[in-house]
Parts: structure tokens; C-alpha cells; sequence
């Protein structure tokens, strides 16, 4: 599936898989096995959502992109956005996209409120022992230990927004959920179209 930015929407996600040796462990101990022989390694995930100037641009939470935030206009360890095209022809590795179902697609008042969490979230700095405890379930028995509420990885910057704007179950922790994990559920659950099916707006980048 090719590409440009016009073509992502407020509450698109995009999925990574990285080629680096810490991407490759994260989907090894979080992806399912039949995400696993898909090719589906997903070891990172970002949010779609509009800047206060109407562009559609990645929000995500990492410590592994080089290119300035476009809302700060300097690089982040932590919370940062993006325009989509510019962080996939950087990245070193695989990206899918996932679409909202059609029922389940922003309202305008979604959108706007989904743009208003991102960005106040904005520069927070990346929650790394988070990201490794989220991956299995003994490692989530230890969350205890790392009370880094002032952090955010990934999948709980993801998650986090689309239970703000009720696109998830409102008692859904949010800090339980990897990458992986996260695909697996929201297509699961009918939120998001499945990859791989006729018809379907989700695939391959």
C-alpha cells in the first residue's frame, strides 16, 4: 500500500516493526505467534490526529526518531509528533496502518478532542522501564516498581488517547497494553478494520 499524508486520518494508527535489536526483542516477547509468522512483528505505535494548523501529523512517545517534533521543533526523547511521510521514510523497518472501523469513525468532536489530548501530552519524556514491563504478564506484576506516572510509552500514549475520546472500554488500563497487544485486541474488539481482508482500509505501508 502506497502513501502520502493526505491519505491518514485523525485516529489512524500506524504500527512499526523495527529492525534494531530492542524493537526485534519487544515483538519477540509481545506479538502473538500468528503475528509473529505474518511478518507482523509490531514493536512501536503512534496515533494520527490534527495540529492546531489542520495537519494530520503521527503523534507517538519514543526515543528512537532523529528528526525534530513539529509542535516543539526539536528532537524528544519522549512524546513528539510527526509528518507521517517524513517518519516512515526514515524509519528502518516495516509499517502498517490501521483504520477505525466505519462505525466507529470520529465525530468532528472527536477529532477535536483527540487532538487536544495528544497535544497536551506533548514533550513528556518516554517511560523505558514501563515499555520493557508492559510486554508480559509477569513483567506486568512488577509495574509496582516503577511508578513513572509522569512518563509514557507507547502503546499507554496510544491507548490513553482513544479511551479519552471512548474509543475503548472507559475501565481499560491503558499501561497493560504493548504494541502487539494493542493490535491484537482493537481489531478483536471490531474498533479497528483487520489487516489482510478484502475491502479492508487497513494493510501494509
Amino acid at each position: 500500500m502506497r502513501t502520502n499524508d493526505s491519505e491518514f486520518q485523525p485516529g489512524d494508527l500506524l504500527l512499526f516493526a523495527g529492525r534494531g535489536l530492542e524493537s526485534r526483542w519487544i515483538a519477540a516477547v509481545t506479538c502473538s505467534p500468528w503475528q509473529l509468522l505474518a511478518g507482523q512483528w509490531f514493536s512501536h505505535i503512534g496515533i494520527c490526529a490534527r495540529d492546531p494548523h489542520g495537519r494530520v501529523l503521527l503523534w507517538e512517545s519514543t526515543t528512537l526518531c532523529d528528526l525534530p517534533c513539529e509542535i516543539t521543533g526539536r528532537k524528544i526523547h519522549g512524546t513528539q509528533a510527526h509528518l507521517p511521510r517524513q517518519r516512515l521514510a526514515r524509519y528502518d523497518g516495516a509499517a502498517w496502518r490501521l483504520r477505525l472501523a466505519e462505525r466507529q469513525a470520529l465525530s468532528e468532536s472527536e477529532s477535536l478532542r483527540l487532538s487536544d489530548f495528544v497535544l497536551s501530552e506533548i514533550g513528556k519524556p518516554y517511560d523505558y522501564e514501563g515499555a520493557m514491563i508492559s510486554g508480559a504478564w509477569r513483567l506486568r506484576l512488577c509495574r509496582r516498581l516503577y511508578p513513572t506516572l509522569d512518563k509514557l510509552f507507547c502503546s499507554f500514549y496510544v491507548l490513553a488517547a482513544l479511551k479519552d475520546v471512548g474509543k475503548v472500554d472507559k475501565d481499560l488500563n491503558p499501561r497493560a497494553y504493548s504494541p502487539a497487544r494493542a493490535a491484537r485486541d482493537l481489531m478483536y474488539w471490531g474498533t479497528y478494520q483487520p489487516l489482510a481482508e478484502p475491502g479492508s482500509a487497513s494493510g501494509k505501508l
